[in-house]
């Protein structure tokens, strides 16, 4: 049998290790980024020409041609001074939050044609890149940012000029 100042010892240890313990395994809340979204930006413009050819038609041409322009949603993560940060999970989370996929995505343009018989047109589009730019915290949300971020969410098109051409030889 132990005597009571080993004993009040051994019991003493005991809850000392398992406090220990148990504060080093309590539960964690689980990794958590937020994203706050600040603002919107345009980015580079890119122009390119669709062409509309009536050259063999007898009659008015009138429809909507479409042009379509591939892109990617480049993520743009960089981190405050001091602060590391898992840049592909924050990658993640921000293309959760705003719904975007990890493939090419097509960015489509209507545009509205009304060429005459006999005639070729060329239309130069503008496709315009649309940021969006923000925030990240790590953790439980309390306002101490851990870095930025910059996301090419989508394309703008616009018809910025219509001529019309000679027809090519057939």
């Amino acid at each position: 049998m132990l005597n009571r100042k080993k004993r009040a010892l051994l019991i003493t240890s005991v809850c000392t290790v398992l406090t220990l313990l148990l504060g080093c395994v309590a539960p964690q809340q689980a990794d958590q980024i937020s994203i706050l979204d600040r603002k919107q930006t345009q980015g580079e413009a890119l122009v390119k020409t669709l062409q509309a050819n009536n050259c063999t038609g007898s009659t008015e041409m009138k429809q909507d041609m479409q042009a379509v322009h591939q892109y990617t949603h480049d993520i743009q993560v960089t981190a405050n001074a001091g602060v590391t940060v898992n840049k592909r999970a924050v990658a993640d989370e921000i293309r959760s939050y705003y719904g975007l996929n990890e493939d090419q995505s097509d960015a489509v343009c209507v545009v509205p044609v009304q060429i005459p018989a006999g005639a070729y047109y060329t239309y130069d589009l503008e496709w315009v890149e649309v940021w969006r730019e923000g925030v990240f915290e790590l953790g439980k949300p309390d306002g101490d940012e851990e870095g930025t971020y910059r996301v090419r969410t989508s394309m703008l098109c616009e018809v910025v000029a219509q001529r019309a051409e000679t027809c090519p030889s057939q």
